[in-house]
């Protein structure tokens, strides 16, 4: 079957998310072409062609569903519950091979990198690998929001990066790399800094304020135990930032 190009050209616009991204994904560990053992990712047949809006939408709401599986594979391996990560990985599969028909020049780095994560997240679950698990659910979540940009989700971009940092927090908190723990707020306040003008124009100044005032606790954080507690607060404001934007237009 094939697909208008305007498809792949408005993929290729999600690049210019790299810009931001980039600063985030060259703060991890490249991604090895093939891990070994790794399971492929599962094909299906092509969607159906839907008209520009439908397929944004069904677009989005796809990455939306892997980025909340992956989510919940995050969640359990930060609690310990690897034994239940399984059954969630084989659903992220089925999830992930939606995207399967977008092969076009506009997905060249984006979707190849979601398959080889996929792949490294299936040796770290194969193996038990807790810290892997974290990394590698949440790096594929980044991996979603950049890709869901030219589809002009509900939530702005930058909400879906602090909530990936945020995780990232609870990671390096954890094993107490202070390097990478400064790094993230480094990459949090880029997000941040583009997401405030989108919080004024929206006459959102509580979020902004608290947000804010969290930016500068980050700051001057020290301690690993610090970095942590400080983590969890940001994923709750996130959330409360998603619900802010998710709320319909007042008519």
């Amino acid at each position: 079957m094939t697909y208008p190009r305007c498809l792949g050209a408005t993929l290729t616009t999600s690049l210019r998310w790299l810009v931001l991204a980039a600063v985030t994904v060259a703060a991890l560990v490249p991604v090895p072409a093939r891990a070994v053992g790794a399971a492929p990712v599962p094909s299906r047949e092509p969607a159906k062609v839907f008209a520009p809006t439908g397929r944004a939408n069904f677009i989005v709401s796809g990455l939306d569903t892997l980025s909340g599986s992956a989510v919940e594979i995050f969640t359990l391996a930060l609690a310990g519950k690897m034994d239940r990560v399984p059954k969630k990985f084989e659903l992220l599969k089925k999830n992930a091979a939606a995207f399967d028909y977008l092969q076009d020049e506009g997905n060249s780095i984006l979707l190849p990198r979601l398959g080889r994560t996929i792949a490294d997240l299936d040796t770290a679950v194969q193996t038990k690998n807790r810290l892997d698990t974290m990394r590698y659910s949440n790096r594929i979540t980044l991996i979603a929001a950049t890709v869901a940009v030219p589809f002009k989700p509900v939530l702005p971009t930058e909400v879906l990066l602090l909530d990936y940092n945020g995780r990232e927090l609870e990671i390096w908190s954890e094993v107490k790399k202070l390097d990478k723990l400064s790094n993230v707020v480094i990459r949090m306040h880029l997000a941040w800094q583009t997401l405030m003008p989108k919080l004024v124009e929206q006459n959102s100044l509580k979020e902004l304020r608290r947000f804010s005032d969290l930016m500068g606790h980050l700051e001057l954080a020290k301690t690993p135990e610090e970095y942590a507690k400080l983590s969890r607060q940001v994923l709750v404001e996130v959330e409360s930032m998603k619900s802010f934007f998710s709320k319909p237009s007042p008519k």
